[in-house]
């Protein structure tokens, strides 16, 4: 069969035996699954609610990064399991909780294990997103190459910073570092730049979102002609989570569960990858 028969059947399968989970056409037990899925979403819910039928949320990057379209490509998949229909909501990511504490959204597509400790609103969908890292960064000498101890932090006085909503790495330097040495910031720009400023010593941000923040070409015109921050270490690991608004909270365990199972079959990975290549092939054009 060539890619042309194979790319129709496909769309029959999709469109007449079985509902989807991923893009992937489902046999006699996935179609049972979802079917259950289904059923259990919405009886789960108020008939007030599933009158629209749609989830609207934000995100804490712009709508154009690869981690924001591949969040976007699940959940729209996920939520089209379960009889949902998917709209995203682009704000700056500081008005991310309040538009979904005003109605506006609904919640956010990732965020770290410990956010919802902020927003007592939020319900943390059990089944993570992905592995997330907590990572410190330097420009100056002094500190070295690697992490230092935290013992060495204090005695030196070094001055550290990190990105504020991240409860993890709040909770962190609380316990290690002198209160008098910690600042936050707003933006992962802002932390960079004023380690090149040598306004801080240490920086310490999600990895991820570090890596691409300079990888994808957001980072400033000074921030790239300055030193480079280097990579310290990981300092401490946790896990990334879709939020909704309690207001939506008998949905999350079948969101939970659709999630899993997506990951189980490879969709989850496999949109991933296919974010980046496009966001990839994009920048070539």
């Amino acid at each position: 069969m060539n890619d042309s028969s194979l790319h129709s059947a496909r769309r029959r399968c999709l469109r007449v035996l079985a509902p989807v989970v991923g893009g992937a056409c489902l046999g006699p037990l996935g179609l049972a699954w979802a079917q259950a899925l289904s059923a259990t979403a919405s009886s789960a819910v108020p008939s007030s609610e599933r009158v629209t039928r749609v989830l609207r949320f934000t995100f804490s990057r712009r709508r154009e990064d690869p981690r924001t379209q591949w969040l976007i490509a699940v959940y729209r998949e996920l939520l089209a399991s379960l009889g949902w229909g998917f709209e995203f909501v682009d704000v700056p990511p500081g008005r991310g909780p309040l538009s979904v504490q005003s109605g506006e959204a609904d919640g956010e597509l990732g965020r770290t294990w410990g956010y919802g400790q902020l927003y007592p609103d939020l319900v943390r969908v059990s089944e993570p997103n992905n592995a997330v890292e907590f990572a410190a960064y330097a420009t100056t000498s002094a500190v070295g190459d690697r992490f230092p101890t935290w013992l060495m932090i204090r005695e030196r006085g070094w001055r550290c910073e990190h990105r504020r909503g991240i409860q993890e790495l709040a909770a962190l330097l609380g316990r290690e570092a002198a209160p008098q040495h910690v600042s936050t910031v707003a933006t992962i720009e802002q932390g960079l730049r004023r380690l090149q400023l040598q306004r801080t010593d240490l920086y310490f941000d999600v990895r991820e979102a570090v890596d691409d923040f300079l990888a994808f070409g957001d980072a400033s015109a000074e921030l790239v002609a300055g030193i480079k921050p280097r990579l310290l270490g990981v300092v401490q690991s946790t896990t990334g989570h879709a939020y909704l608004h309690r207001r939506h909270e008998a949905l999350v365990p079948a969101i939970s569960q659709a999630l899993r199972e997506m990951k189980r079959q490879g969709l989850v990975a496999r949109l991933r990858e296919d974010a980046l290549k496009q966001f990839l092939a994009a920048r070539l054009r």
